[in-house]
């Protein structure tokens, strides 16, 4: 007579350990030329990348095919040989592996092909320290993200702090957001680098303790930040014009990161072409993680008296 083998029973997950499954990480898609600005965005995004296991993709544009797309373009099969190979170099310097891609067209569509290949997708970019030099294609880059509400990374030439955020600063104000699905990828970063340290700044003209309460509160309720994790404190800054208040901010916390919670512009703002994020990518001394959400709600009409500081693209 045969006695029944009982199979070995399997091992069930306890909830903890199923929530302490990693979430894989995401692609980082590096803007990718031959100059300072794009070499130090290419070793910050690597060095980055290494801890995190994340995908590295060094993206080269063609900078005449993008801004002129109805121009005929003249590169030969030649050039594009060449091309790769000199990015190949670029890459092998590198601490990670990295893919090579080479893209030429209209920006939107090629920004929308990565974003969709690469999902979820985390765009890198560098800022050169030169005031003076030419950054046309990289603002053209950043208003093509900014409409397909796509996360960017961008890093100053010159910043010289860690690459992992040890002490992060939230700009945003006292109006209700959510987080746009492009936000994915931002909210995967910041989970997995796990900052020590997140402070919620506001800039205004006035003291309102209010509108800080009600800024931190909607940080905390957003989903942005890991959780667990930090606990995000708020500290409120005087400033007639916000992004000044914004530098103040990040010198007074020495946060070595800036997120910046991108809403869509409002009317006024397109009338005076008023970005307080597009000043902050050209000023800030520490990278800025634009972070793509939305109002959640109309809010109520400020009191005369105070002057309007959102954070708005």
């Amino acid at each position: 007579m045969l006695t029944p083998v009982t199979p070995p029973r399997r091992h069930q997950p306890s909830p903890s350990e199923a929530h302490a499954v990693k979430e894989p990480a995401p692609t980082l898609i590096v803007l990718t030329s031959f100059f300072p600005e794009s070499r130090r965005a290419l070793r910050f995004a690597a060095e980055l990348a290494g801890p995190l296991a994340a995908p590295l993709v060094l993206l080269h544009l063609d900078a005449m095919a993008a801004q002129y797309p109805n121009e005929p373009v003249d590169t030969t099969p030649a050039d594009l040989r060449e091309l790769r190979h000199d990015l190949q170099q670029l890459a092998d310097e590198l601490p990670r592996p990295a893919t090579i891609e080479l893209a030429s067209g209209r920006l939107s569509r090629v920004l929308a092909d990565m974003a969709q290949r690469h999902a979820p997708a985390l765009f890198v970019l560098g800022r050169p320290a030169d005031e003076q030099a030419d950054f046309e294609l990289s603002e053209a880059i950043v208003a093509e993200l900014r409409a397909a509400h796509l996360p960017l990374l961008l890093v100053p030439e010159v910043y010289a702090g860690p690459d992992r955020p040890q002490h992060l600063a939230v700009a945003t104000d006292d109006e209700p957001f959510v987080l746009h699905a492009g936000a994915r990828a931002a909210q995967l970063l910041l989970r997995q680098l796990m900052p020590g340290q997140v402070t919620v700044v506001t800039a205004s003209p006035l003291q309102d303790d209010n509108v800080c309460a009600a800024a931190l509160h909607h940080v905390r309720t957003s989903g942005l930040l890991p959780a667990p994790g930090p606990v995000p404190t708020v500290e409120g800054f005087y400033a007639t014009q916000t992004e000044q208040g914004l530098l103040h901010a990040i010198a007074t916390t020495q946060a070595d990161w800036l997120v910046l919670l991108a809403h869509p512009r409002r009317y006024l703002d397109q009338l005076l072409h008023h970005s307080i994020t597009k000043r902050m990518l050209h000023w800030s001394p520490v990278p800025v993680l634009v972070v793509p959400s939305q109002t959640s709600r109309r809010r109520a009409p400020k009191r005369p008296t105070q002057l309007d500081n959102g954070f708005l693209i």
